[in-house]
């Protein structure tokens, strides 16, 4: 089984290398690293082009904004499964993907979203850790929010469905969780049970000057997305209400 893992990249020198080793170092092989870059000016394209690895697959170009260059990082991928890592992201350790990978190849086919659990933090100290059970992920939903993007897998057989996934001409900062809402039924996520990644606090959705944007966006995807799925929604929760359990792997 194939993974791929899709990275927008933009003047991102700071970062990229820490989670360029994280992927290189995965016990897992099987994996493309698909970096799709807005056209650094500094030296985020260099330090890439270092490291002579068939599975880093750079391609640089102007694009319109993270939610363009993931469609078009997509339209080339792979892999079974995708999982999308922001430039400053990455693996929690060398064995996350192969943990990951124990659970996802036993998934049905129905199954079309996967999540494992993230830590968030600055600068590496952790500030906070994301371990939701699936009754609390479903009722996350009604909130604006839906599971996060750095540690979901989806199928690609599903992102490739259409030829831009993510309509980033409607969602400036939203598109991610406008996608899976537009997606997710009553039983196709699923957990899985690993602390796989890290995440970077930071970036355009949490900047308190998109607050207006994200409220405005998140509330139209809840009216347009959510609110027609919610006996599904319901369902979701009352059918994984006892399944609570966040317990992890060693």
């Amino acid at each position: 089984m194939k993974y791929s893992i899709i990275t927008a990249s933009y003047n991102s020198e700071k970062y990229i290398e820490r989670l360029l080793v994280s992927l290189l170092g995965q016990s897992y092989p099987d994996f493309e690293w698909l970096v799709q870059d807005g056209g650094s000016s500094d030296h985020t394209v260099g330090i890439l082009k270092k490291y002579a690895d068939p599975r880093i697959l750079l391609q640089s170009e102007l694009d319109q904004g993270i939610y363009d260059a993931w469609n078009k990082a997509v339209a080339r991928c792979t892999g079974d499964w995708a999982i999308f890592l922001g430039a400053d992201d990455m693996f929690v350790d060398k064995h996350a993907l192969a943990k990951c990978h124990r659970h996802l190849k036993r998934m049905d086919e129905s199954i079309k979203f996967a999540y494992a659990a993230m830590v968030r933090g600055k600068e590496l100290e952790i500030k906070e850790v994301n371990n939701h059970s699936l009754f609390e992920v479903y009722h996350r939903f009604s909130n604006r929010l839906g599971p996060p993007m750095p540690s979901l897998f989806t199928r690609t057989s599903l992102l490739k469905q259409t030829p831009e996934p993510f309509d980033y001409k409607r969602y400036r900062i939203s598109a991610d969780f406008d996608f899976v809402a537009r997606n997710y039924t009553e039983d196709n996520i699923a957990r899985i049970p690993v602390m796989a990644v890290y995440m970077e606090l930071g970036g355009t959705s949490t900047d308190s000057g998109n607050w207006c944007i994200v409220v405005e966006e998140s509330c139209r995807i809840l009216k347009e997305r959510i609110l027609p799925k919610s006996k599904e929604m319901m369902m979701a929760c009352i059918n994984h209400y006892f399944e609570r359990d966040v317990t992890l792997e060693e």
